[in-house]
């Protein structure tokens, strides 16, 4: 009795395609986009935030906002790339712009706010190539494989699937206010409180329906079990791993330099 097989490729190696093949590894048969290991991506966020928050100056958060949008562009996240592209825009000049043409205590004002804001940016830009390129399973794999205590490991795994659905859940609560002739465009700017009235109501009450479900799907799956998962994918470090610690190391040895230059007329950095 013969079997018919049909080779399907992955990133590691062939799987033949039996009549037994499960839908799990179809899909993770399609994943051919390399993609860094979820341990480097969380290692980058968490060094390249903190050393934005710390007292570095202007220049090293300017880089590190340069590599979020390069990493978003590479990752074919081509809209939050535009979106992050045209916010960092607007920041700068508030920072770099506005202060130097116009000098008033507003401007001040205005340096003051972007300069923190141009910050939590840089940590915003890293924070949304972590949910483009994390896949929940494959971290909880790899936090597993790190011996870190489930305390952890499950909040952290229920975020990176929280943040994506409740983005959705946002955009689905904006398109039925559009259809039932609520929106009101620039007037939630006049009107801040009602806005939030049309959004967060419906909004709060589907993130705790969905928050209800995902904790159940995690109890079936045995998110909280102490048994270590095993993956379809391997998880073991490539090429863009190695490009993430170069750039890392090289913006961290840069930083002391990067800070003291000077960005503005008057010794701001």
């Amino acid at each position: 009795m013969t079997t018919l097989a049909t080779p399907v490729k992955t990133d590691d190696r062939e799987i033949l395609a039996l009549d037994t093949l499960t839908g799990a590894e179809v899909l993770a048969a399609s994943r051919k986009r390399l993609r860094p290991d979820p341990r480097t991506i969380l290692l980058v966020v968490l060094v390249l935030n903190a050393l934005v928050m710390s007292r570095c100056g202007v220049n090293v958060t300017l880089v590190v906002m340069a590599l979020a949008l390069v990493s978003l562009v590479l990752s074919r996240a081509y809209a939050w790339a535009l979106a992050y592209l045209g916010w960092g825009i607007v920041l700068v000049l508030m920072v770099v712009v506005i202060p130097v043409l116009w000098v008033n205590g507003f401007t001040i004002f205005l340096l003051t706010v972007g300069y923190w804001m141009l910050k939590l940016h840089a940590a915003v830009g890293m924070a949304a190539y972590a949910i483009k390129n994390i896949v929940p399973g494959e971290l909880t794999a790899g936090l597993r494989q790190l011996r870190v205590p489930i305390a952890l490991t499950v909040p952290i795994t229920v975020l990176l699937r929280f943040i994506p659905v409740s983005l959705r859940e946002y955009q689905a609560v904006h398109e039925a206010m559009a259809l039932r002739g609520l929106q009101m465009g620039w007037r939630a700017l006049w009107h801040p409180l009602r806005y939030l009235e049309f959004i967060l109501v419906p909004l709060l009450s589907s993130c705790a329906r969905i928050a209800d479900e995902m904790t159940a799907a995690g109890m079936v799956r045995g998110l909280g079990s102490k048994m270590r998962p095993r993956t379809l994918k391997r998880l073991r470090f490539n090429y863009l791993d190695l490009c993430w610690f170069i750039a890392v190391s090289g913006i961290l040895a840069a930083a002391p330099a990067l800070s003291q230059i000077t960005f503005l007329t008057g010794g701001f950095k």
